[in-house]
């Protein structure tokens, strides 16, 4: 299992808990309290995945790379089939969860797919799929164009649907004049803290009250030509008002939108209607939260006399006789049910694990067809490297000799699946990197990078502009015949150049089983040739070496690499009053006589390294003899 994907599912899942009981208790200073202007009460925003996927698109059509497009296809697959699947169980889930937990919970179930908002990256987390699918490219490219068919097709239709029944409904629509009601329907959205003028139109299209309209500009309160008490319209607008609280309609808007994206998957449509019908049962339970039985019986009865339906992206305040019957049970004899917002927590915390689950990858092949065959003909091996090869050779290694001919024919002929989605843990145990260069004039222009670990190849292909791509082995690795082509006593032909050292050895005491100590070192000036180069802070030591608290009266120095000419030890008193300075000339054998008094050591010199580079050096360190 991921830790970090494991630590972040947690915390989003305590995240949705706080969030939905904040929300619920928010609403529920309705039954004494006016809520804050402009407060809404949704979960999260509804649109803000679709709208996410979106720029991707667009940013997708802009770039018009074709490597980027399959992996985006592929990871869009594999999104959609998440909230196919997620959407599937809480269907088959739904009876017994309406059993158990509130009416609120159940609709707010139907929103948690909107939290891939924040995880659409999460499959840059190492995880070990349990399940690859095998789709070879040709086909990922036919697949992907009847998904997208299929998808526009569902949108097309779904926003047509929705634009023609606006205009049906808004046509013959008449404006409310009546003072009493504009102003009891103006009241109560105070109340509920709406701050958009919402007209409110009566209509003989309709046969119950409904709202339309995703956004404060465009919604719209439609009635039918009935007549109707004080409280029934109270009732009504309560209803419609919590829709709007909740961000319902824009929540029906990316429900159709999933439903659209997992148009192949027919439970979709079915958990369409689902969550629709919850949503209205999560108002009615909002509404008639504390009420009496007087009222409910009226509610029950407001229901029966306005049995409809609605199309489109509105909510409405019956409905047709499918839910009716399942609605006016609630209503008249209400079940006590828990919260919910554990249940929210825990179904975020599953999507969340789930991720990473799938994998796609293409038919499998060899590294010779998939690679060598597009690369460049003048590629020859630049560098290996191992890592945790061994436990005499653990750690990052750099292996100086191989058999180049040899090592490139055992990696071409490996046989691979290349990964179109889905994210593979690197094997910790034992690892090699082996860097292709590709050389033009002399100069190395573009390295390929292959990682060989047990199962997995992960290969950098700059030359195609792949990036890094993952493929799974179908071959066992020969690590005992890799292990006889790599030369790990070779020395390194041309070693970089790098900044010397300064060790220390005082005495037995201080240096057990003569293990040297280190002075902390600063770079002062680094040139090559006759050209100053720029120092790089993060090679610099900012603390002191040292002893403390022992009679040492003589330090043997050690370089890695000789001085060029003398060096000079400053020695400073403790307070840094009174120094003086000694000439390496002076020393035997390298050998500094220290002060009788506790001191500051400061060696300066300059060292000349591969490369033609070279260094001036500051070594510090301290020595605090005992007090007296």
């Amino acid at each position: 299992m991921n830790t970090a994907q494991l630590m972040f599912g947690l915390i989003l899942a305590v995240a949705v808990i706080t969030a939905f009981n904040t929300r619920s208790r928010q609403e529920e200073k309705l039954q004494t309290e006016r809520l804050k202007p402009g407060q809404k009460t949704a979960l999260i925003e509804p649109l803000t995945l679709p709208l996410l996927l979106a720029v991707i698109l667009a940013l997708l059509i802009i770039t018009k790379g074709p490597w980027l497009f399959i992996t985006v296809t592929a990871k869009s697959i594999l999104l959609f089939l998440y909230i196919s699947i997620y959407y599937t169980a809480l269907l088959l889930l739904l009876p017994l969860l309406r059993r158990m937990i509130s009416a609120r919970a159940c609709a707010t179930l139907w929103m948690v797919p909107m939290l891939l908002y924040f995880t659409i990256y999460l499959t840059g987390y190492e995880a070990t799929p349990l399940l690859v699918i095998t789709l070879p490219q040709q086909w990922l490219v036919v697949f992907s164009g009847i998904w997208a068919a299929g998808f526009a097709a569902a949108v097309i239709w779904q926003l047509a649907s929705h634009f023609r029944y606006r205009r049906y409904l808004l046509k013959n629509a008449e404006k409310v004049t009546d003072d009493a009601v504009l102003s009891l329907w103006h009241s109560e959205s105070v109340r509920h803290g709406v701050t958009a003028q919402i007209p409110v139109f009566v209509s003989k299209m309709v046969n119950t009250p409904l709202t339309i309209g995703c956004f404060d500009r465009t919604m719209a309160l439609i009635l039918p030509k009935q007549s109707y008490t004080r409280e029934e319209f109270v009732l009504i607008f309560r209803h419609e008002l919590r829709h709007i609280l909740r961000l319902d309609i824009r929540t029906k808007l990316f429900i159709n939108f999933c439903t659209a994206a997992c148009w192949f998957n027919p439970l979709a449509w079915v958990a369409r209607r689902k969550a629709a019908d919850d949503l209205e049962l999560s108002c009615d339970e909002a509404v008639l939260s504390g009420a009496h039985e007087s009222t409910r019986r009226l509610y029950a009865e407001l229901l029966l006399k306005n049995a409809g339906s609605s199309r489109g992206c509105t909510t409405c305040l019956s409905a047709a006789a499918g839910s009716l019957r399942y609605r006016l049970r609630n209503i008249i004899k209400p079940a006590k049910r828990f919260s919910g917002g554990v249940v929210i927590g825990l179904a975020s915390f599953g999507l969340i694990m789930g991720l990473g689950t799938v994998a796609l990858a293409d038919n499998s092949s060899t590294v010779q067809s998939l690679i060598f065959d597009k690369a460049p003909a003048q590629l020859a091996i630049d560098s290996v490297s191992t890592y945790r090869w061994s436990d005499q050779l653990f750690g990052y290694r750099s292996v100086y000799g191989w058999e180049e001919e040899a090592l490139t024919k055992y990696l071409a002929s490996l046989k691979v699946k290349q990964v179109f989605a889905g994210s593979f843990a690197e094997d910790k145990v034992r690892q090699l990197y082996v860097d292709y260069g590709e050389t033009i004039d002399g100069n190395t222009v573009s390295l390929t990078r292959f990682e060989l670990c047990d199962g997995l190849l992960f290969a950098n292909i700059p030359y195609d502009d792949y990036g890094k791509i993952t493929f799974i082995l179908e071959d066992e690795i020969d690590w005992g015949y890799i292990e006889s082509l790599l030369d790990f006593d070779a020395a390194d032909p041309d070693p970089p150049p790098f900044p010397p050292n300064m060790m220390m050895y005082f005495d037995e005491r201080v240096n057990t089983d003569g293990e040297l100590m280190y002075a902390s070192e600063t770079i002062l000036s680094v040139r090559r040739g006759d050209e100053e180069q720029k120092v790089s802070e993060h090679l610099n030591d900012e603390g002191v070496g040292g002893i403390h608290g022992f009679p040492a009266t003589q330090v043997k120095l050690y370089f890695s690499y000789a001085p060029a000419g003398d060096y000079e030890i400053k020695v400073e008193n403790w307070e840094r009053t009174d120094s003086y300075t000694v000439s390496s000339s002076r020393l035997t054998d390298d050998i500094l006589p220290l002060a009788p008094y506790s001191a500051h050591y400061t060696v300066y010199g300059t060292f000349k390294t591969v490369r033609d580079t070279t260094y001036e050096m500051k070594f510090l360190f301290d020595v605090e003899l005992p007090g007296p």
